[in-house]
């Protein structure tokens, strides 16, 4: 089964989130545990602080450790007054011990004898109560003398909490105290029962918010991701006006900043395509129009088959073919079809080459074509000369078929540290500003009336761009200096 990205996502965030609580919730009981050890351990000190001046005291009168040598009960007396207890008075004999002596006035017994029997009631009665020992000092305290010798007290291998006890600032003998490892004290493990509670409810509560918090987080993380993917298949639908809320400034938001730019361009190149086949059609629709004038004219006996006549019909003809060769190779050139055989060549030649070419036309026209240049200068590039040839003659087609009479077109070039630079400029007219970024659209000219005889189809430029950017350069048009237009165009130099 395929669990969707909602699931992962949830589940993945649950997780972390669930684990983080754990660890963290695991983590302060083991810092409270180890915090009300030291409580405890602590109270304790403070408790054998007083146990500690008893038994210096006590010493400094007796004057050595005689007193509690092999005396449980003395020893037990002073654990008593630590437990804040009072001792049985001085006078007051203690219980027997049952050593096997009895007192001479009553005859034997038979636990003298080495047994006592189970339903037989202990001598002399019970023995009073054990005073609470809630710390269990009794088996972890013993006392040692000045030379680490055992006095009394509890026998274990555990390392102790080692005190020292003075007497006019000698030792006079060690108190040592086995941890305690077990919290025994009812009210001590009644409040840790408390804290368990409450940490186990405040653990509950905290997940059941990290399910809503990891629910809440992967929807807010799905929903532009959503909204992207309606916008993807929209596009695959053609709505290509599909547009998207592009929210906040992380990585999604940038994502549905792509999209929308997308869209806009594949908007864009719908609408150029749309463009693009009704001019086609129009620039087709009117040459067919012309000849089927012309040849329903001649088949109706309208006008006569003279020379004329055909040299107009045949003028048609070149015009329409010329338009669908522009038509063929603009295709080309967009679909990286078009044929490049580039090697080593020097533009400087093929500038020489279109200067010879048309300076008869331009001077039919009264237009002047100069080129400054050094007929020496060498300018290597990598390229396809037949295709710079074609694209300088379109750049000399246009100076020629939009200068007035009278006027001149200068062609300039020279190099920089890596590219070769050449412009053609020419006189009056000029092109408006707004209309300069449009120049090498396909089928654009800046006078929509302008005759097919004067200004073409509108392909020659757009031909010229992509033979440019085929060969790694670029293209830019501007207001020329001397009123007319200026087109200039940058090669990457070929470093020997």
């Amino acid at each position: 089964m395929k669990l969707p990205i909602f699931a992962k996502l949830f589940i993945t965030l649950l997780l972390s989130i669930g684990i983080m609580i754990a660890v963290m919730i695991g983590s302060a009981d083991w810092l409270f545990r180890q915090g009300f050890t030291e409580y405890l351990q602590q109270v304790e000190a403070n408790r054998l602080g007083f146990l500690i001046s008893q038994l210096e005291e006590t010493y400094q009168k007796q004057g050595s450790w005689d007193f509690l040598q092999n005396n449980p009960q003395q020893w037990r007396a002073f654990l008593i007054k630590l437990a804040g207890k009072d001792a049985p008075p001085d006078d007051r004999p203690p219980p027997p011990d049952n050593n096997g002596f009895t007192p001479q006035d009553y005859p034997p017994q038979p636990e003298q004898r080495g047994f006592v029997p189970e339903d037989h009631p202990p001598p002399y009665g019970s023995p009073p109560p054990r005073p609470p020992d809630p710390l269990q000092l009794g088996k972890r305290l013993r006392l040692l003398n000045a030379n680490h010798d055992y006095v009394i007290g509890a026998h274990f291998e555990e390392k102790p909490i080692t005190r020292e006890l003075k007497v006019n600032q000698q030792v006079i003998g060690w108190l040592d105290i086995r941890p305690n490892e077990a919290m025994t004290d009812e009210l001590a493990s009644t409040f840790i029962a408390q804290q368990q509670q409450a940490k186990t409810m405040l653990s509950g509560l905290a997940f059941a918010l990290s399910i809503f918090a990891a629910w809440l987080l992967a929807r807010q993380l799905l929903l532009p991701i959503r909204r992207i993917g309606g916008g993807v298949k929209a596009l695959a639908a053609g709505e290509y006006q599909t547009r998207i809320k592009a929210n906040g400034h992380d990585e999604l938001g940038q994502l549905s900043q792509y999209f929308n730019s997308l869209a806009q361009t594949l908007q864009q190149n719908e609408t150029a395509r749309r463009q693009w086949i009704a001019d086609i059609s129009h620039e087709l629709r009117t040459p067919l129009s012309v000849l089927r004038g012309e040849l329903e004219a001649l088949q109706d006996g309208v006008r006569q088959p003279t020379p004329d006549r055909i040299h107009s019909l045949h003028s048609e003809v070149l015009a329409l073919t010329k338009l669908v060769e522009d038509l063929y190779e603009l295709s080309l050139s967009d679909v990286g079809a078009m044929n490049y055989h580039k090697e080593r060549i020097n533009v400087t030649d093929i500038i020489l080459g279109i200067q010879q070419n048309f300076v008869a036309r331009f001077a039919s026209r009264g237009i002047v074509l100069r080129e400054i240049t050094s007929p020496d200068l060498v300018l290597p590039v990598f390229a396809d000369a037949r295709r710079l040839y074609q694209l300088f003659s379109n750049l000399a087609e246009n100076s020629y078929r939009y200068t007035n009479e009278g006027g001149f077109c200068e062609i300039t070039l020279y190099r920089t540290k890596q590219t070769v630079m050449i412009t053609f400029q020419d006189s009056a007219p000029s092109v408006p500003p707004d209309a300069l970024p449009k120049l090498f659209d396909r089928l654009y000219r800046v006078e929509k009336s302008r005759s097919r005889e004067l200004g073409g189809a509108g392909l020659g430029l757009a031909i010229c761009k992509n033979i440019v950017e085929a060969h790694g350069g670029t293209i830019t048009a501007y207001q020329s200096q001397y009123g007319g237009l200026s087109i200039q165009v940058e090669l990457p130099l070929l470093l020997e």
